[in-house]
């Protein structure tokens, strides 16, 4: 390989772009224990920290993260976000069930145009989906 191949190789992975969904809440109550106490997302931010404004924040899940806005035109409801190769599905599936949250029981499918392939998808309190997904 040619130090110039190399060069553009490493260069090429060094300049991607992060893509952070926007998904629109209406109640900072029913996100935080969707998002943070049933999923596991941690909260990176917030912004304002007073009542008297809508709430935006930002929470990661490993290399995920997701936007939360109470502003009205952020987002829709009815958001689906698809999240891909989210290694150790099944355990996280799992983990997720053990929880026992009462509005969320969500099922382990095989895709049909992936036989390898298993997804889980939930539901948030505001209608938006999001889908994992992994290659087994």
């Amino acid at each position: 390989m040619s130090c110039y191949k190399l060069y553009f190789q490493i260069n090429v992975v060094a300049i991607m772009s992060k893509v952070k969904p926007i998904l629109r809440i209406f109640d900072y109550d029913k996100a935080i224990e969707f998002y943070v106490n049933w999923l596991g997302f941690k909260i990176d931010w917030e912004h304002p920290n007073h009542h008297d404004a809508p709430i935006y924040l930002e929470v990661t899940l490993r290399d995920i993260t997701l936007n939360l806005s109470e502003h009205h035109g952020d987002a829709s409801p009815g958001s689906h976000v698809s999240i891909e190769d989210f290694k150790g599905l099944r355990a996280y599936h799992k983990e997720l069930n053990d929880k026992r949250y009462k509005y969320n029981h969500p099922g382990l499918e095989v895709p049909e145009w992936n036989p390898k392939a298993i997804t889980v998808t939930v539901y948030d309190p505001f209608g938006n989906r999001i889908t994992f997904s992994e290659e087994e």
